[in-house]
């Protein structure tokens, strides 16, 4: 699931972690929602403007794309860039821009004769990850026989307050291309894929944060980022992306992780709208949710030797193979594409 379908839910019962929950919430009013993160990685940068669904509205929270909004990126040097839309709420950046450190961007968007603009936010530098290591753990019960934890330590800069954020991708080599039930049978036959194609699953709805607040200046340690099943025994791949962010991120995306860690009784506290760093420049209008981070970014990839797990792994259902081969269809959850340091 997604940041910006946490920010959907949470923002308007108020926002919400891995698997996607549509409440289908009915009636009540439709906000626009923000979702995008400027950094110094190379681009182009894309962001997102949807419509949240009102409370109690039949239609998905996931469905509804703003029309006809535009969005302007200005920096400290009052240097202007401009996204382009491509009709469906997604904003490009230029694919010569790049974020740099040490700048400071503001964030301007107009939707319905309405302007939203950001705080002005620097993009301040980060650290390198220093070290990535892994603990295995058993989970008895569970439908894995255990898996890898994966942490990292990080040298904290000394002399400034320090605020960070991981997340992660894997990409694995696809078995099949399609999976398919010919007419009449009930069996179920596999596609070997006519190319070389790989799954990709990401930390997208994870929030993990830390800050230096108690070790500035020293080693930050055992920061858990990541977990590799034991499902097989071939090493796991795995790009740790590391990010600054600023304090008030920080305390933005902090508000998010306990309200999510506040949700299934009665007694919980009651979620509350969070107030993003997008402010409505008019004085009536609806609100924009969300927040306009930028950040720094470093990756370090990793291979987990899933061979050293005290126990095997559990055996994987195969399906008999059909003798033809299916396109790799690019998506958001495979490509063709080899991932960076693949081997």
């Amino acid at each position: 699931m997604t940041v910006r379908f946490w920010l959907l839910i949470l923002s308007l019962l108020a926002v919400s972690c891995v698997e996607p929950y549509d409440p289908q919430l009915k009636g009540g009013s439709k906000y626009p929602v923000f979702e995008g993160t400027l950094t110094d990685a190379p681009g182009p940068y894309r962001f997102a403007l949807t419509l949240s669904a009102g409370y109690n509205n039949q239609e998905s929270v996931f469905d509804e794309r703003v029309k006809g909004a535009t969005m302007t990126l200005s920096d400290d040097r009052n240097r202007r860039t401009i996204f382009l839309d491509d009709g469906r709420g997604n904003f490009s950046s230029p694919t010569d821009f790049r974020g740099e450190p040490g700048r400071t961007y503001t964030l301007t968007i107009t939707y319905q004769e309405l302007t939203y603009r950001s705080d002005p936010e620097l993009l301040r530098p980060v650290a390198p990850i220093d070290t990535v290591y892994t603990r295995f753990q058993s989970i008895p019960g569970s439908n894995i026989n255990g898996e890898f934890r994966v942490f990292v330590d990080v040298n904290d800069p000394a002399a400034e307050e320090n605020y960070y954020q991981w997340d992660w991708i894997h990409y694995e080599k696809a078995d099949n291309c399609l999976l398919f039930r010919p007419s009449g049978t009930n069996v179920t036959y596999a596609q070997r894929c006519c190319s070389d194609c790989w799954d990709i699953s990401r930390s997208a709805g994870q929030i993990l944060l830390a800050s230096d607040r108690l070790v500035n200046g020293r080693r930050l340690s055992g920061q858990r980022v990541a977990a590799a099943p034991n499902d097989d025994i071939s090493p796991f791949y795995l790009r740790i992306g590391q990010q600054s962010l600023s304090r008030e991120a920080y305390q933005y995306w902090l508000a998010i992780q306990n309200l999510t860690g506040n949700v299934g009784s009665v007694f919980d506290v009651p979620p509350a709208t969070l107030a993003g760093n997008l402010r409505n420049t008019n004085t009536t209008g609806p609100p924009l949710l969300g927040y306009f981070q930028v950040s720094a970014r470093r990756e370090k990839i990793v291979y987990i030797n899933r061979l050293r797990a005290p126990v095997l792994p559990f055996a994987i259902t195969q399906f008999p193979f059909w003798n033809t081969c299916a396109a790799c269809t690019e998506s958001s959850y495979r490509t063709g594409q080899r991932p960076d340091g693949w081997r």
